[in-house]
C-alpha cells in the first residue's frame, strides 16, 4: 500500500502543508508543518533510511551528483571515540550534519586542501603576469 503526497510552501514560506492525498476511499489529510517540524521529519526519515541501509555497501562517491552547499557554518573538532575529526555544517536542506574523518581520511582531506590551496596561488600568479 502506498500513499501519495503533496507538499505545498506557505504563501509567507513559514510553514509547508503535507497533504496525504485521498486513497480507498479514505479521506484526504492536511498537515502544517513548521520549520522546525521540516527539520524533525527529515532527520526522523535520514534515520530510519539509515537503518534501511544497514548491512548494505555504501555506494561509490564518484560519479555521483550532488547539490554541493556554498552558504554554510562549519566547525571542526576532535573526535575522542576514533582519533579523529568531525567536521560539522549547516545544510540548508537537511540542517545539521556532521562527517567523522578517522585520522587517515583527514590526513587526505588535509593533504587535498593543500593541493587545492597551491592551484590557487598558481593560478593567482599566473593571472597577474603579462604575455
Amino acid at each position: 500500500m502506498s500513499s501519495k503526497l503533496d507538499l505545498s510552501l506557505s504563501e509567507d514560506r513559514t510553514e509547508i502543508h503535507m497533504k496525504v492525498l485521498e486513497q480507498d476511499n479514505q479521506p484526504a489529510v492536511d498537515i502544517a508543518l513548521s520549520l522546525e517540524d521540516v527539520t524533525r521529519l527529515i532527520q526522523v526519515l535520514g534515520q530510519c533510511r539509515e537503518t534501511m541501509l544497514e548491512g548494505r555497501e555504501l555506494p561509490t562517491i564518484e560519479g555521483a551528483t550532488f547539490a554541493p552547499v556554498t552558504r554554510t557554518k562549519w566547525a571542526l573538532q576532535p573526535e575522542a571515540s576514533t582519533d579523529g575529526s568531525v567536521l560539522a555544517f549547516q545544510h540548508p536542506a537537511f540542517g545539521p550534519v556532521g562527517l567523522v574523518l578517522p585520522p587517515a581520511d583527514a590526513d587526505r582531506l588535509m593533504h587535498g586542501l593543500q593541493m587545492h590551496q597551491q592551484m590557487r596561488q598558481q593560478q593567482g600568479a599566473a593571472r597577474g603576469r603579462l604575455n
